[in-house]
């Protein structure tokens, strides 16, 4: 439900609005230990956001163009169609940015789908249990969730 309207959105929508592909290998969000260059330039366990923004600033003249590259690609999507509460990134993205050229080979709709539903979910299930609670947060893309309304409008207007 948005803004009081129910608005099926689909996994099709996510390639429609955001211009994810929707098929292709899976991306395995959960998986914790990975062999990863990208990874190896961080210390700290669990690597968040700010880290990988700060890293970018004070090491850009030390970077050569590919590593900079990874490390820039790998902020977007953590920040932009993967992120959570804690903006911790997850780990089993940084193998993924150490060989930009597979990018394309990734089921990227699929993943930012799953993880956004996924959230509503979870949601959902906290507010029928604690009906007190007026605000629950919402991890994932939720930009999704408004171009997918105008997405869904825009084809609804255009087919009458």
């Amino acid at each position: 439900m948005i803004n009081f309207e129910f608005v099926a959105s689909k996994l099709l929508d996510v390639c429609v609005s955001l211009w994810l592909r929707v098929y292709g290998d899976r991306i395995d969000l959960e998986e914790v230990d990975v062999g990863s260059g990208c990874r190896k330039k961080f210390s700290k366990k669990k690597v968040t956001v700010t880290m990988l923004y700060n890293y970018l600033l004070t090491e850009c003249k030390c970077l050569d163009v590919e590593d900079y590259c990874q490390l820039y690609i790998l902020l977007d999507i953590s920040e932009f169609l993967l992120p959570n509460r804690n903006g911790t990134v997850f780990v089993s993205l940084f193998k993924i940015v150490d060989d930009l050229t597979s990018l394309v080979k990734y089921n990227w709709g699929g993943v930012v789908y799953e993880y956004l539903v996924g959230s509503l979910c979870n949601a959902s299930v906290v507010l029928k249990k604690q009906l007190h609670r007026k605000h629950f947060y919402v991890v994932g893309c939720v930009y999704l969730l408004q171009v997918s309304k105008f997405v869904f409008l825009e084809f609804y207007v255009v087919a009458f």
